[in-house]
């Protein structure tokens, strides 16, 4: 947030300076003049008025303002303040009551559909009734869609198009349509994940929240915003990434207030999840691999190589919604093709059913080869790409990731082949790789960090391979000139 320099009596409403996290994730740097604290407002009002006053007295009434604490709050503010974090408070517990009864459900149907799919393979009629149930179950999730065609993909560019004033949409038509079409479309076990839903859903309650309540637009914004970080952190159990997500990917900045509500929503949700649906990791994993400067020069090599995959992810869901607007068929067929696809497909294979969370290597006893992982990683990019840019509700959180870890496979077995790396580094270059991903597709390194530690219960001493990873990946991605995933999405969006 910058000021106007040339008006030297305008100040800027908020409680604390701004700290622009663009800084570390994306190269902009911000000082502490940018922003001035708007705190004893009365006193500097009576100084400066309608731009008069003296040079000197203005001089005393800034001194007077930072001279003032939160300590110093006006009973004023705190009555602007408090409402607030109740109304937090709220959409946090509505949230963890919503997402974690989407994310249990999920599994639900996802075993529903693995038990018929077991039943209809190496029987051809029964082949056929599996292909029409998935056919009907597109209709169902076309119908929803087309009630509200906004619900359409992961939600997240949507929710940053509301923040930025380029969206306006209802809340309650996303909520029930995305809530009942994204169960469908997941929980069929298509190449989709439930964490962008659960982003998109999490924020359509904190903006109800907010426009019931009468607030005002910036307070609904935040609401919205921290009803979409809580969603992502009870999707992932991961209340520091849902945290840094909404600060990194959706406001790019913070301050005092802003931040006071972001983390009481996120806490919430995530406290309340974890009495519902327990508190363990998304992914049981075997201790990484301590860390050892000699392997700095592979872990730069295997940013170089994840970060490049981003790029071709990225260029690929691109490529995946130009096929789809090609396509001249009825809006209908191009919703219930990704079912019919990915019916076929499972029928041949059942290990492609969902997300690709089955593919992420969470031991060392369970790596694919150099050959069989690219191969996986090639169907379910297919898959997830026929599905995902179909318009469908559905996420690419844990693809991306589920991707990420065949590519850190792959790069890891032929290092070992050739010598040049341990087998005991295999595991760890796979759950490196996935943080990798995420920071070079969606271009937020801290979220992508943190998400991987609190996903696999990792050690702060896992920090630091992390970070070389993700940032060899985030400026090869940037140096390729690569548009962050959703920025490209929203402007895709809104140009069409």
């Amino acid at each position: 947030m910058n000021l106007d320099r040339n008006n030297k009596h305008e100040l800027v409403a908020e409680d604390v300076a701004i700290v622009d996290t663009s800084v570390i994730g994306r190269g902009a740097t911000t000082t502490a003049e940018d922003a001035t604290t708007a705190e004893n407002a009365t006193t500097v009002k009576s100084v400066v008025g309608a731009g008069g006053g003296s040079n000197e007295d203005a001089t005393r009434a800034e001194i007077g303002v930072a001279g003032g604490g939160a300590e110093d709050t006006t009973a004023e503010d705190k009555g602007q303040l408090y409402p607030l974090l109740l109304k937090s408070l709220l959409t946090g517990v509505l949230v963890a009551l919503v997402v974690s009864l989407f994310r249990w459900g999920i599994p639900q149907v996802m075993g529903l559909v693995s038990r018929l799919l077991a039943w209809a393979r190496g029987n051809a009629l029964y082949s056929l009734l599996f292909v029409g149930i998935f056919v009907l179950i597109g209709l169902l999730v076309s119908f929803c869609t087309k009630k509200e065609p906004m619900i359409g993909g992961s939600g997240i560019p949507q929710v940053s198009g509301i923040l930025q004033d380029k969206l306006n949409l209802s809340w309650w038509k996303i909520f029930i349509n995305k809530l009942l079409g994204g169960l469908l479309a997941i929980g069929s076990g298509l190449s989709l994940g439930r964490e962008g839903p659960s982003v998109q859903i999490g924020g359509a309650l904190g903006q109800g929240v907010g426009e019931l309540s009468h607030s005002s637009k910036a307070d609904t914004k935040m609401l919205l915003a921290g009803g979409a970080g809580a969603g992502m952190a009870v999707a992932f159990n991961a209340p520091i990434s849902g945290l840094f997500f909404t600060v990194e990917e959706l406001f790019h900045q913070t301050s005092h207030r802003k931040f006071m509500s972001l983390a009481l929503t996120v806490l919430t949700a995530t406290s309340l999840s974890r009495l519902l649906i327990g508190s363990a990791a998304c992914m049981k994993v075997s201790p990484l691999h301590r860390f050892e400067p000699q392997v700095i020069p592979q872990l730069l090599g295997l940013g170089l190589v994840i970060g490049l995959s981003g790029v071709f992810f990225n260029k690929a869901i691109m490529w995946g919604k130009d096929f789809y607007d090609w396509l001249k068929v009825p809006v209908t067929c191009k919703h219930v093709l990704p079912f019919v696809v990915t019916a076929i497909f499972l029928l041949l294979d059942p290990s492609l059913l969902g997300s690709g969370e089955n593919f992420i290597l969470t031991q060392t006893e369970a790596s694919l080869g150099i050959g069989q992982a690219l191969l996986i990683y090639t169907l379910k990019l297919f898959l997830l790409l026929v599905a995902f840019s179909s318009g469908i509700p559905g996420g690419i959180f844990f693809p991306l990731l589920a991707l990420g870890s065949l590519i850190g496979q792959a790069y890891a077995s032929a290092l070992i082949a050739g010598g040049l790396l341990s087998a005991d580094w295999l595991l760890t270059f796979a759950l490196l790789a996935m943080a990798g991903h995420f920071a070079a597709i969606v271009r937020a390194p801290l979220t992508g960090i943190f998400l991987i530690l609190e996903m696999t219960g990792g050690a702060p001493s896992d920090l630091l391979p992390l970070i070389i990873v993700s940032y060899a990946a985030y400026f090869t991605s940037a140096l390729c000139r690569s548009t962050p995933v959703y920025e490209a999405l929203l402007n895709r969006m809104l140009t069409k």
